[in-house]
């Protein structure tokens, strides 16, 4: 009978002892679980702020586009308005590129004789038949 007391009281103990070490186990990965609870939403944070630095960055690339855009306007005006650069100038500079006559009287403000005489004297070999 004692042998079966103590083998109970043992049993009891071993019972106990897997209780605690399982209490402390559950203690611990409560723990780690709300550490990692609080590191996914700290994660959430910082992926809302870069969404929303992305956004303002690409408004900003918007606008320098823009900007980018009117300074060239504002370039091709001022070497329009540049007596040594003027009109005539920029034409040729068009024609060569193979502006068409529509485009040198509207962007110059020549009229058809001289957007015409602009593109005969700025004519390759090829475009004339020449070659």
């Amino acid at each position: 009978m004692a042998v079966v007391t103590v083998s109970v009281l043992l049993l009891a103990a071993t019972a106990l002892g897997v209780a605690l070490w399982s209490a402390v186990r559950v203690k611990i990965l409560q723990q780690r679980l709300s550490n990692q609870e609080m590191t996914v939403l700290s994660l959430r944070g910082a992926l809302s702020a870069l969404c929303a630095s992305e956004i303002t960055v690409d408004q900003q690339q918007a606008e320098m586009a823009q900007r980018l855009q009117m300074l060239a306007g504002q370039q091709e005006q001022m070497l329009l308005r540049d007596p040594d650069q003027g009109p005539y100038q920029h034409a040729i500079r068009l024609a060569v590129r193979g502006a068409s006559r529509e485009q040198l009287m509207e962007t110059c403000g020549l009229t058809r004789g001289e957007a015409d005489l602009l593109l005969f004297i700025n004519q390759t070999p090829e475009d004339s038949g020449l070659s």
